[in-house]
């Protein structure tokens, strides 16, 4: 890659997509493997969930809030500055490598670590693990997840089951990643500036994981 600007982006690189297929769709992005390094990938919004779009489409005094307000590419690349100032090694335990950004067809692309299981396939999420049933190495990676949480104190957005991957590295271990949702979504980030505000926010992020989890292993 080139030199990276003050936004985080690759100014010598432009990356072609368009007619890629990406490996993933959700709700807001597409995720394409790095065409030159196939250990990343590339995120860019949806066509259909760009900040003006998203914005046209919201209804009341919300509509007054700034367009930067809808743009979830900036969200994440905020909290990637934040995590990256701490410099602890663990906060990549279960959120993936970071690697900059750079221009596409497609629109700005966050470049992120990639995660394949063991057996080389893509990881499933925890909405299409948890009612498939929960083995140890799901129940520990979970418990290993939440203990990460607290000990570590990363602001999210709500821990929904859609955005977050496991990963198999072996029959007997699993982890769980956040691939969407990092970030404070507080108006005041006041969780962001004191750690108190943060263990209490990241324990009702938790509470209400657990209900979403145990609503999942009713559909097993």
């Amino acid at each position: 890659m080139g030199s990276i600007d003050s936004n985080g982006s690759d100014q010598h690189t432009f990356v072609e997509l368009g007619q890629l297929t990406p490996f993933a769709i959700g709700g807001t992005r597409l995720c394409f493997v790095h065409p030159d390094d196939s250990n990343k990938c590339i995120k860019v919004l949806r066509e259909d969930r760009t900040p003006q779009t998203r914005r046209r489409l919201t209804k009341g005094i919300k509509k007054l809030r700034p367009v930067k307000h809808w743009d979830d590419q900036q969200k994440e690349l905020t909290a990637y500055r934040q995590l990256l100032a701490r410099n602890t090694p663990a906060l990549w335990h279960h959120v993936p490598e970071f690697f900059g950004c750079v221009e596409t067809d497609l629109g700005l692309g966050i470049i992120t670590r990639i995660f394949r299981n063991f057996d080389g396939q893509f990881p499933r999420n925890l909405e299409e693990e948890v009612p498939l049933g929960i083995d140890d190495s799901l129940k520990i990676g979970i418990a290993d997840f939440k203990s990460w949480l607290r000990q570590e104190l990363v602001v999210t957005r709500d821990l929904l089951p859609h955005n977050i991957i496991v990963v198999r590295d072996s029959l007997q271990h699993c982890r769980l990643m956040i691939v969407d949702g990092l970030g404070n979504s507080e108006w005041i980030p006041v969780s962001t500036w004191f750690s108190s505000f943060a263990r209490r926010k990241i324990e009702r992020k938790i509470s209400k994981f657990n209900h979403r989890v145990v609503c999942l292993k009713t559909k097993q």
